[in-house]
């Protein structure tokens, strides 16, 4: 299993697309804003860097493990490479396991390294206890769901075409609708409005900056939120697996 699980994270790595939109582009895109915006002294520099180093962190789960890993597994079933697999006796069960464990240790990673960038550079400020466990456990929990909605709707198409225009457009909308490009979701209305509080990366974009250094937080909302996702992910998961099950018999 820890041969699978290193072959699991040199596909991770070695997917250019994981590495430029989950790690490079998040830096770039934050030092590029932070350069655009940090003179217009309406805007307190502090607070402009809290919130792009909490919005941008965003698309590093989107971008490795919903749009990147889809792609991958996607190619991975159109070439019969999880049919030989099981043939070295590796189950579908072991094979989604280490996937799994192999995707979250890429997402620590990404997290480290884009910290180790934007932390010092822009001077962001510690936080507190109560606001890095909420931030940590948020990020582990949105990446572990965007991993199963990943792994299940892969399974659905089972094909690279059908499920990389899927994500991609998943991608895009879920970073429009929860104001990580340029528009606030203070400005929607009616059904935007209605989809964007239904996006538990609405309520982090919004609330982390206060959360940040706060000793409490009203987790109702966020918590709604991340059940309702989590909701998703467990049928679209549940109705991927009764397909392949039935596909195999």
């Amino acid at each position: 299993m820890k041969h699978y699980l290193k072959y699991e994270l040199k596909n991770t790595f070695g997917n250019i697309f994981s590495i430029i939109f989950g790690i490079l582009f998040p830096i770039m895109m934050t030092l590029l804003f932070y350069n655009m915006f940090s003179s217009n002294e309406a805007i307190p520099k502090d607070a402009l860097a809290l919130q792009l180093y909490l919005t941008n962190v965003l698309m590093s789960p989107l971008a490795m493990v919903f749009v990147g890993f889809s792609a991958l597994f996607s190619q991975e079933i159109e070439h019969d490479v999880t049919t030989r697999m099981l043939l070295f006796g590796y189950t579908t069960s072991n094979q989604l396991k280490t996937k799994f464990v192999a995707q979250m240790v890429a997402m620590g990673i990404a997290l480290a390294i884009f910290s180790a960038v934007i932390v010092p550079l822009l001077g962001i400020g510690a936080p507190s206890i109560f606001g890095f466990i909420v931030f940590i456990v948020f990020f582990a929990i949105i990446s572990m769901i965007l991993f199963v909605i990943a792994y299940s709707i892969t399974l659905l198409t089972r094909k690279f075409s059908l499920t990389y225009g899927i994500s991609m457009t998943l991608y895009f909308a879920t970073m429009i609708f929860s104001g990580m490009m340029g528009i606030q979701t203070s400005n929607f209305k009616g059904i935007m409005k209605g989809i964007s509080n239904l996006l538990p990366t609405t309520y982090f974009v919004n609330d982390m900056p206060t959360v940040w250094t706060a000793t409490s937080y009203n987790f109702a909302p966020m918590i709604q939120s991340l059940v309702f996702f989590a909701g998703i992910a467990g049928i679209l998961y549940v109705i991927a697996y009764n397909k392949t099950k039935r596909s195999i018999h």
